[in-house]
């Protein structure tokens, strides 16, 4: 569930240069324009559907990039990372996992994770009009979890309205834009866990 949180963060946080020729081509300049900046902060609504399940769960969520490190919080969870290690916070359990990141996968990074997809994508294009853009990809190295994304795009404004993520247990989640800042000026720690935030939090060093 980490990984789909992060691959949208990245995902949300980008605008689009529509004057590419392809599908394809749209993509990467999506990806090609999140490597443009300092650092994203993105605040979304987030809907998880299953019609089949009878599940319809809705929430907010706020992330944070900047290079290999990122801070996200949903889910009761403060996820953190500073490229190197990584503080998972429960708040429901009232502890703090802390763990190493895995390099052989990429660290887990938002960037590390959309950038796997920037030469292996299969996209196209399923509305083309003047006033929006959809976008469906697909992965050409394949995903054990994620069966396709739907991107909708502002044909004017060049934002992404929302998008769709569809796994192969059949269940769609849905992300709403509802704030995006770009190159501020964050704290050198802002990517550090600090103890003190989580004072009653039980500290489990996994590393």
């Amino acid at each position: 569930m980490k990984k789909y949180f992060l691959l949208i963060i990245s995902l949300l946080a980008l605008s689009i240069n529509l004057k590419a020729q392809s599908a394809e081509d749209v993509f990467q300049s999506v990806v090609d324009k999140l490597k443009s900046y300092d650092n994203i902060e993105i605040a979304f609504d987030y809907n998880m559907i299953n019609t089949e399940a009878g599940i319809y769960e809705t929430m907010e969520g706020i992330g944070y990039i900047q290079g290999e490190a990122y801070k996200l919080k949903i889910m009761g969870q403060d996820i953190i990372c500073d490229g190197s290690t990584m503080w998972t916070y429960n708040a429901d359990a009232e502890e703090v996992m802390i763990s190493e990141v895995d390099k052989s996968e990429g660290g887990g990074s938002p960037l590390a994770i959309i950038n796997s997809y920037y030469e292996n994508i299969s996209a196209k294009f399923i509305e083309n009009s003047t006033s929006t853009k959809k976008i469906e990809a697909k992965s050409l190295l394949g995903d054990e979890n994620i069966d396709k994304i739907i991107i909708t795009i502002d044909a004017k404004t060049l934002e992404i309205k929302d998008l769709h993520v569809y796994d192969k247990n059949k269940n769609e989640f849905v992300y709403d834009i509802t704030k995006f800042v770009t190159n501020q000026n964050l704290p050198v720690d802002f990517f550090t866990f600090k103890e003190a935030d989580y004072p009653e939090a039980e500290i489990i060093d996994m590393r």
